[in-house]
């Protein structure tokens, strides 16, 4: 109990330093969000009563406050075109969620067989085949994997939509193909990199000799010692790449035209739209955030000596 109120209270800590982050980031940015949502031509008296209705002409630390206040009640501004910001993110998480689902998915059990089947053949063909294979696509950008997936597959075959996620099951299973395979071949090479080398370590730990001695094999080796034993420094990696999906999502968003956060996030860029950019930026790193206390405690439930540690 006292672990996970310590794990709560650092991350609600955690938290308050993100809104202080993003807050300090909005700041800093170039533009007046006044004068950037009345226009240019606005008189310079119409800017100042918006900047005092906004709480722009306040002091910086009235202005976090009021900003924690209302991101507490779930008030995340209005974005330059007059909506909500929370509206936006409703309208459009869905179809972000779908594509992280599906890139993990994909990603994590092929993963698994790949380094399991490295590490139980190391050093052999198929090791250095899998090494290879996981070391050039490192290097191979999202966004010229999706257009190779979109020329190659999408055009050719018309089985796979390349616009939005379908509303009906079918559809969405099918729009979701291309941009989750696509994220899964950048993720999964880092994910097997960290198990292979987790399971090899595992494999040649003396518990497990002496759990070959005492008649343990098959399958409860492999679930029991093995497995467990090897899954927490790649739930940890897994937490730490959540960051870099969210974020990657962006770029599949844009390659595959679906209408999520992360085309929210370059369309409210580009127009300097402050209150959606800090919104759907503070809401992605709050799921780091959460995506690596999850993680931590999902380590220390497979192996109980890291809570003491």
């Amino acid at each position: 109990m006292r672990v996970l109120l310590g794990r709560l209270l650092q991350l609600l800590l955690v938290l308050l330093a993100v809104t202080l982050v993003v807050f300090v980031l909005t700041q800093i940015a170039p533009g007046d969000a006044a004068r950037l949502r009345l226009g240019p031509r606005a008189s310079p008296e119409a800017v100042s009563e918006l900047r005092h209705q906004l709480g722009l002409d306040r002091s910086l630390p009235q202005q976090y406050l009021a900003y924690v206040n209302r991101v507490l009640h779930g008030d995340f501004g209005t974005s330059i075109d007059g909506q909500r910001v929370s509206s936006i993110i409703g309208q459009r998480i869905s179809d972000t969620l779908w594509l992280l689902l599906g890139t993990l998915m994909l990603a994590v059990p092929a993963a698994l067989v790949l380094a399991w089947t490295a590490a139980w053949f190391r050093d052999r063909s198929v090791d250095h085949v899998i090494r290879l294979g996981v070391l050039l696509a490192l290097f191979l950008p999202a966004f010229w994997v999706g257009f190779l997936l979109i020329r190659l597959v999408a055009i050719p075959t018309a089985w796979f939509p390349v616009a939005d996620l379908g509303s009906s099951p079918g559809d969405l299973i099918r729009s979701l193909v291309l941009p989750s395979v696509t994220g899964a071949i950048i993720l999964t090479p880092i994910l097997v990199r960290s198990l292979r080398s987790s399971l090899i370590d595992v494999l040649d730990s003396e518990y497990i000799a002496v759990a070959r001695s005492l008649g343990v094999g098959g399958s409860t080796l492999i679930v029991r010692h093995v497995l467990r034993n090897a899954l927490g420094p790649v739930l940890t990696l897994l937490a730490l790449n959540v960051g870099y999906l969210f974020f990657g999502v962006v770029i599949l968003e844009a390659t595959f035209n679906i209408s999520g956060l992360g085309s929210a996030l370059v369309e409210a860029s580009a127009k300097r739209d402050v209150y959606t950019v800090q919104g759907i930026t503070l809401l992605f790193a709050t799921g780091v955030v959460l995506a690596n206390t999850l993680g931590e405690t999902l380590v220390s439930l497979l192996d109980p000596r890291t809570v003491s540690a």
